[in-house]
């Protein structure tokens, strides 16, 4: 994966990952474009896809940043209220 990460870095420019992170937060806060979700009322699929992405590094230091330092916080909170509470087996 080490490999896999730097070529991607190469690939697409990125020289700095936390920044290219909120550039990607911002670019779908944009697309929302005053929207609940992208699906409207409603999340889509394309807001499942990216809550998917994001939920698992929401509370590493990464995701608070990312939370702290871009618009999308709020649109985060509605859809962990529309999914709901994770169904993965607790040890």
């Amino acid at each position: 994966m080490y490999f896999v990460s730097k070529n991607l870095k190469k690939k697409y420019n990125i020289t700095d990952e936390r920044q290219a992170l909120y550039d990607a937060a911002e670019t779908w806060v944009s697309a929302l474009n005053g929207r609940e979700f992208l699906g409207g009322s409603k999340p889509n699929l394309a807001d499942l896809a990216v809550f998917g992405v994001l939920r698992p590094i929401r509370y590493l230091r990464s995701g608070k940043d990312m939370v702290e330092h871009t618009r999308i916080g709020e649109w985060y909170s509605r859809m962990e209220s529309a999914v709901g509470d994770s169904s993965r087996m607790k040890a």
